[in-house]
């Protein structure tokens, strides 16, 4: 009897162990969920983004996040703001997910080059929340950092986050997280004269397009600083931050995400600087 609990617990303790494992493992999701290729995107099932993180001032969503450790957050450095509380395990009105959790922006920490080459160059920026830190569930896991580069043309991504839904109401934000596909789109096609050629804002090696350029599809207002999340060899990966775009879903004007693969030694830099692990 004796043996045969100890070779019970010892199997329970391994699952115990696996299970854990498995939960904070980067990248993975809770449920399975494929981001739809629907103008506006599609609602996903709770666990299905458990990176993205709401950033709130005064109880309103203000920006988008993606969580890359307990104390870690990434977004568009053009989101600062004051007195930021950063929400993982957000999904409806605020309040209504009972996965919830709040943390005081301690740090916003954008990159140092920020604007230098335009405004929307470089655009990235760390946020550290409190102590302890986001507590891993099944709604909460952080994002795997991609270091692949170039990424293929042609690659499946996934944009999410609270933006407006109806590009010519600037207060329509949605009620809900919502999530679609976009392909990578070629740096050399985004620079093209007919797509954002001759923009004020280059595009530049360390920015990411992704989208249609005959519209419909697309992050928009308030969806700033969320992830892309691309489909690299089988794995998810955080391969770019919403940035910037002219309108949203117009005809030959794709997203344009900032390119974490460009940024990682910094990332790294920052993370040991504020000695928090990734």
């Amino acid at each position: 009897m004796h043996l045969l609990f100890r070779v019970l617990f010892c199997f329970l303790t391994a699952a115990s162990v696996a299970v854990a494992a498995a939960q904070q493992k980067c990248g993975s999701r809770s449920v399975q969920w494929r981001a739809p290729r629907v103008v506006g995107g599609e609602e996903p099932p709770l666990g299905a983004v458990p990176w993205q993180v709401d950033l709130r001032s005064d109880g309103r969503h203000s920006c988008g996040g993606a969580l890359i450790g307990r104390r870690l957050v990434v977004t568009a450095a053009h989101c600062f703001g004051e007195d930021l509380v950063a929400v993982a395990g957000a999904h409806g009105p605020p309040g209504s997910s009972p996965y919830e959790q709040h943390l005081r922006v301690e740090r916003f920490i954008p990159h140092p080059d920020f604007r230098k080459l335009g405004h929307y160059s470089h655009d990235l920026a760390i946020l550290l929340v409190s102590t302890p830190g986001f507590e891993i569930s099944k709604a909460v896991k952080p994002a795997c950092l991609s270091n692949t580069a170039p990424i293929s043309s042609g690659t499946w991504c996934e944009i999410s986050g609270w933006g407006i839904v109806d590009p010519l109401n600037s207060t329509s934000y949605s009620s809900v997280l919502k999530s679609a596909a976009v392909p990578v789109i070629s740096l050399d096609t985004c620079r093209r004269k007919s797509v954002y050629g001759g923009q004020q804002q280059q595009i530049l090696d360390s920015m990411l397009c992704a989208g249609y350029l005959k519209g419909g599809i697309d992050a928009c207002i308030g969806d700033s600083g969320g992830p892309l999340m691309c489909d690299i060899e089988g794995n998810l990966e955080l391969a770019g931050i919403i940035s910037w775009g002219e309108g949203c879903a117009k005809k030959n004007r794709p997203g344009i995400y900032t390119r974490i693969s460009s940024f990682l030694p910094w990332i790294n830099d920052v993370a040991a600087n504020v000695g928090v692990d990734l």
